[in-house]
């Protein structure tokens, strides 16, 4: 652990804490600079591993697929800590109204607000029954309520649950009641989800239309137009096999008809591409419809790039074997 922690300090300070801001916000206790530190030892070590070995095959991309792998390494651990940030904002903000509801009626039974929240951290509020009963224990060692709740919003990404402790803190800031501040916010974030499944509901068809369209109409296409350039390339190879010096102008000088200038190997890597690069923003579009989060996207786009894949080699199996009839 001492030897990551000063690997980790070589990174810049303000970095430092960016990354003790993610990793609260990701629910990972471990300390910033030891984290830094394992990023920069699989990022150097696995692009290393991969040079030496590319090194020995292909000699002359070794270099630029170990900076590919480097960045993906770099993403890949980013986007965990997305993911894990997005899961605790989504489960936190499940429960929120319910346990709003609750520590509101313990507030109206007479308990001060820190007891009222206390005993309304009960165990099927999972995540957040955990950091509130932290947040108890800080303030009954000594530490101010008001400090200790305001940590609590930074150990989530979550826009509700910090304006709801805002609204606290200025509650009993101005002597306001708080039981009916906290039952009126529960109430106000429950109506707020609702509408949000509302209006997801209401883009169902255009996430429909966009799963077919990158996962099922590009490929088709793409199989199509690479099983077209095939034929193509066939019949210019028999046309040219009996007219070796081309075919005759016919006196039209400015019509010379050329073999095709895309080879079919080359539209076949470019729709494998595009294939990946349309579903993986397919992903993100339909992460932004249903959740308003893009990183959600993440965890569909295996399963959309590998539909469309599977559509693209499918469907240019069928064509092949179409076409191979007709031209036989």
């Amino acid at each position: 652990m001492v030897e990551l922690v000063a690997i980790g300090r070589i990174v810049p300070r303000s970095i430092i804490l960016r990354v003790a801001r993610m990793l609260d916000m990701a629910g990972i206790n471990i300390m910033p600079e030891a984290f830094v530190g394992i990023v920069i030892i699989l990022a150097t070590s696995i692009p290393l591993s991969a040079f030496l070995l590319l090194s020995i095959f292909i000699p002359q991309y070794a270099i630029l697929v170990s900076i590919c792998i480097m960045f993906v390494v770099l993403g890949l651990v980013y986007a965990f800590l997305m993911l894990r940030t997005e899961d605790r904002k989504n489960r936190v903000e499940a429960v929120l109204p319910d346990f709003l509801q609750l520590a509101s009626a313990n507030v109206r039974a007479g308990m001060p607000i820190d007891r009222a929240l206390w005993f309304a951290a009960r165990p099927e509020f999972g995540l957040l029954s955990e950091e509130v009963e932290l947040v108890t224990k800080r303030t009954f060692s000594g530490e101010p309520f008001i400090q200790s709740i305001r940590r609590l919003s930074t150990r989530f990404n979550s826009k509700t649950l910090e304006r709801t402790i805002n609204l606290l803190v200025e509650g009993m800031s101005s002597g306001g009641e708080v039981a009916a501040l906290l039952e009126k916010t529960g109430m106000d974030i429950r109506s707020l989800q609702l509408l949000h499944k509302e209006i997801a509901g209401m883009m169902l068809m255009y996430i429909i239309f966009i799963v077919f369209a990158s996962c099922f109409g590009a490929p088709l296409l793409y199989a199509l137009s690479y099983q077209l350039i095939n034929i193509t390339n066939v019949i210019w190879a028999g046309i040219l096999e009996q007219n070796p010096e081309g075919l005759p102008t016919g006196g039209m000088l400015f019509l010379s008809p050329q073999p095709p200038g895309i080879s079919s190997q080359d539209f076949f890597t470019f729709s494998l591409l595009s294939t990946i690069i349309t579903t993986v923003i397919a992903s993100f579009i339909i992460a932004v419809i249903q959740t308003g989060n893009s990183w959600n996207g993440l965890k569909i786009i295996p399963f959309l790039t590998a539909a469309g894949l599977a559509v693209f080699f499918i469907t240019g199996w069928i064509f092949s074997s179409i076409f191979s009839s007709i031209l036989h």
